[in-house]
């Protein structure tokens, strides 16, 4: 199919980085629109990342933005409850739905109006292998395979994952071989450059998280809002920050590595 515009959506981190340049490599450049579902809780590290790429691509960086929450406290307050492996109204909300509101104010839900082109990889979960570990870069599917928040007015919006086939450590050789700088967080330690720290992140992202004055910040904003609903006497289930792990030790300097970790990841955000 001759789809007018390529879609890539761009997180700041190294798999969607690659996916623009390899479709600059593809496409003619006008037919390229990148887009940054921002969620307010990204360090500012990325966002000058993402300026960065602007500049060294030559490529305009659109961003999508929830009308109805400001960030994930404002998100997480008026919800109620923390997002969690189970539902993750972060993605959701702040993510998917703005970014489905953008392919239609755009005009993108026509028959062949565009291809996204998503940095997704299947060997990052056993659930991805699973699911996408028998495609080629090449296949296309729905949207609405990704998620439920894309019905059936996104049929016709069409998806591929050039890089499925991509280990972590060969994103990372493909760029510098290309001499393309990746997001500093990478340096700093982060496995992952999306939210700062995200709620499913792993007890070494916290750990990290904790250790810079943005992340320690974002973490004191998250135990405020669990302070909130444990005085008001909140009787959802979910308003821990999480389950398992109790994050405020880490602004009493102990560490989290003798509590529980996380063994999942979001998909839609590691890109």
């Amino acid at each position: 199919m001759n789809y007018q515009t390529i879609v890539v959506p761009v997180s700041g981190g190294k798999d969607s980085q690659l996916c623009l340049a390899l479709a600059l490599d593809t496409f003619p450049k006008e037919k390229i629109r990148a887009v940054h579902q921002s969620t307010g809780y990204d360090h500012p590290l990325t966002y000058d990342h993402l300026d960065w790429m602007e500049s060294f691509y030559d490529i305009k960086i659109e961003y999508t933005k929830s009308d109805k929450y400001t960030d994930i406290f404002d998100l997480i307050e008026k919800q109620g409850y923390f997002p969690n492996n189970v539902a993750r109204s972060c993605t959701g909300m702040l993510k998917q739905i703005p970014f489905g509101q953008w392919l239609e104010k755009n005009d993108l839900l026509r028959p062949e109006a565009c291809l996204i082109w998503m940095g997704m990889r299947s060997n990052e979960s056993q659930a991805r292998t699973k699911k996408y570990g028998e495609l080629d870069p090449e296949d296309v599917f729905p949207l609405s395979d990704l998620s439920g928040k894309y019905g059936t007015k996104f049929r016709h919006v069409m998806l591929s994952l050039p890089i499925v086939n991509y280990t972590e450590d060969e994103v990372f050789a493909e760029l510098k071989r290309r001499g393309h700088k990746v997001n500093q967080l990478y340096s700093k330690g982060a496995a992952r450059v999306g939210c700062w720290p995200c709620l499913l992140a792993r007890n070494a992202d916290w750990e990290l998280a904790a250790n810079d004055p943005v992340g320690r910040e974002h973490i004191k904003k998250l135990i405020a809002l669990e302070d909130k609903f444990l005085q008001e006497g909140n009787t959802r289930k979910l308003i821990r920050i999480h389950p398992k792990r109790d994050v405020r030790a880490l602004l009493e300097n102990r560490t989290l590595f003798d509590q529980p970790d996380d063994e999942s990841t979001c998909g839609w955000c590691s890109i």
